[in-house]
């Protein structure tokens, strides 16, 4: 048709009322189903995973509820692994690749050359000239 309007296949289709009942949505599955990762949250919610940072991105506002949501997920991890809900190694891993969580030693310190190259001739004398 000659006058009819174009379609906008790529129009933005959440607005903050939308995107705060998601958020609050998503929050309530990770409370009351108990997930243990936000994918799990976002299949349940039929959508990806992507599209919280996306909502965080174009509604600041919704930083503390998704921050929740993560909280939520992470302590259903923990206390899954404990309880023996789920394998622990699959807890672990959860914990390390999505809550930042690390073995004990956080970071590794040179105590040795003190950032310096090592040359292994230096520790038996070898390294001066004859």
């Amino acid at each position: 048709m000659a006058g009819a309007p174009k379609r906008n296949d790529n129009a933005e289709v959440w607005n903050i009322d939308e995107a705060e009942k998601f958020m609050n949505d998503s929050l309530a599955l990770a409370i009351e189903m108990k997930h243990d990762f936000i994918g799990e949250i976002a299949r349940d919610m039929k959508q990806y995973r992507q599209l919280y940072p996306y909502l965080i991105d174009k509604f600041p506002n919704l930083s503390k509820t998704y921050n929740r949501i993560i909280q939520e997920c992470e302590s259903n991890c923990f206390s899954h692994g404990k309880k023996g809900d789920i394998v622990p190694s699959l807890a672990i891993m959860n914990l390390k690749s999505n809550h930042g969580w690390t073995d004990r030693m956080e970071s590794k310190t040179d105590i040795t050359t003190n950032g310096k190259d090592f040359n292994i001739n230096s520790i038996y004398g070898k390294d001066k000239e004859a």
